[in-house]
């Protein structure tokens, strides 16, 4: 009778560590994603600290305003800043780049996007103008989930910054 309830015992323990083992084997870190809470209206007080204040009145244009304040543009919009960005900052100097990219995680691609237009960008002034215009009045976004590629330790030969995919 006690050998019978020390094998019993043992077996209930060596179960759930089996099964967590079995579950380990299992897992595929290209099969699996891992998911994080990207904060978007964080991410748009980022970009807007890293864009200068206007000295003079900002944007003065009523069809600019109308269109950055337009929600059904905003992923369009988006698209144009991040096109501009790369004409005008090529070198991310102001360190915004990674953070818009962000955002289209946020804001949702509608299907009529492809067919409207966007804002557009004379230079680098009008750029940051619009650009600072457009973030200050994302005021409703709301955190979303995320999936992201599982990463290496800094220690692997494969390392790569993360990547954030929608």
């Amino acid at each position: 009778m006690v050998l019978a309830s020390s094998t019993t015992s043992i077996l209930c323990m060596l179960l759930p560590l089996l099964m967590l083992f079995h579950q380990g084997l299992q897992f595929s870190g290209s099969a699996h994603r891992l998911l994080r809470t990207l904060d978007c209206r964080t991410i748009a007080l980022e970009i807007l600290v890293k864009l200068p204040y206007p000295q003079v009145s900002g944007l003065n244009n009523s069809d600019d305003k109308a269109n950055l304040r337009n929600s059904t543009l905003r992923r369009v919009n988006l698209d144009e800043f991040l096109k501009s960005q790369e004409e005008f900052d090529s070198q991310d100097t102001m360190d915004i780049k990674s953070k818009l990219q962000k955002l289209k995680c946020c804001i949702p691609a509608a299907a009529s996007d492809s067919v409207l237009p966007g804002v557009y960008n004379k230079d680098l002034d009008d750029f940051k103008k619009k650009l600072r215009f457009y973030v200050i009045h994302l005021k409703d976004l709301q955190p979303v989930s995320v999936s992201r590629p599982p990463q290496p330790t800094s220690s692997s030969d494969n390392f790569r910054p993360m990547t954030v995919e929608c």
